[in-house]
């Protein structure tokens, strides 16, 4: 029940100043989900690793980084351009590259750790003009909750499974773990890398996954403390990228993340035109 929740925030802040930050959050989180660039607008998420290689649905070959630039061959009939300028023939585009296409979508070239690789958005996709909303629980400010932070062994990793097709496993970074006390109770949850680890992400699921929210669950995605007070605002608990496209390889919860009650805060999921 709201108000039962736990130890609130040690920090002061209003419940109108609260809402306020709470409304500019939200307006930005929209942008992040239904922007040009937006996670609902991603129709290509392709990892560039053989020489020569064809994207499903993008024009032209591709082949890995030589000397950080990715190497793209087109012809002038493939309607590509990089900076306003057809591609005829082979060119080498470097990480940030921006590239666009005849029929509207536009994409980005990357170089990470040596690889390639390639997003493209589409301002036509049914994902994203079909969204009308993301449904989300009214805010609560007994919902932000000061958790212990626990850092773990340096090489400690959470087994999770990522949402491909096939479901494919993996290990993440997993630098500590969150407790948080909900209604009386303590609870432990597992925190992994996220940002290149410059952030961290709590994958939990609680009483209303699979019925009001995802059962795949909702993110918490939070500094790295910088002491053993973390900050926890459920107001912020998002659904996952996958539910706006099923690209993304989102990392189901790791065991033991579940909070047996209902976290009536946070986004609820996407709300469609036909629905």
């Amino acid at each position: 029940m709201p108000g039962e929740q736990g130890k609130a925030s040690t920090e002061y802040v209003s419940e109108e100043s609260a809402l306020a930050e709470h409304e500019t959050w939200r307006r930005e989180r929209w942008e992040e989900v239904s922007g040009p660039r937006g996670l609902a607008a991603t129709t290509v998420l392709a990892k560039i690793t053989e020489s020569e290689q064809t994207i499903p649905g993008v024009p032209g070959h591709w082949s890995p980084p030589t000397a950080g630039s990715v190497r793209f061959t087109a012809t002038s009939e493939d309607g590509v351009s990089v900076a306003g300028e057809p591609v005829d023939g082979t060119v080498e585009l470097a990480s940030r590259t921006s590239i666009e296409f005849h029929d509207g979508r536009f994409g980005i070239v990357g170089v990470y750790d040596g690889m390639g690789a390639l997003t493209v958005w589409d301002p036509h996709a049914p994902t994203l003009t079909r969204l009308k909303e993301i449904a989300t629980y009214p805010f609560d400010p007994t919902w932000i909750i000061d958790g212990e932070y626990v850092p773990a062994p340096a090489d400690r990793v959470a087994d999770v499974t990522r949402l491909t097709n096939p479901p494919s496993k993996d290990t993440i970074p997993a630098p500590g773990d969150i407790i948080v006390e909900l209604n009386g109770e303590r609870h432990r949850l597992v925190a992994v890398e996220y940002a290149t680890g410059e952030l961290l992400l709590v994958v939990f699921t609680d009483s209303t996954s699979g019925s009001a929210t995802p059962g795949i669950g909702r993110w918490l995605i939070l500094p790295k403390p910088e002491g053993s007070t973390v900050r926890l605002d459920f107001n912020r608990a998002i659904v996952p990228n996958h539910v706006f496209s099923d690209l993304f390889p989102c990392p189901l919860p790791p065991a033991g993340n579940h909070l047996p009650l209902r976290v009536e805060a946070g986004e609820r999921g996407p709300v469609h035109a036909d629905e």
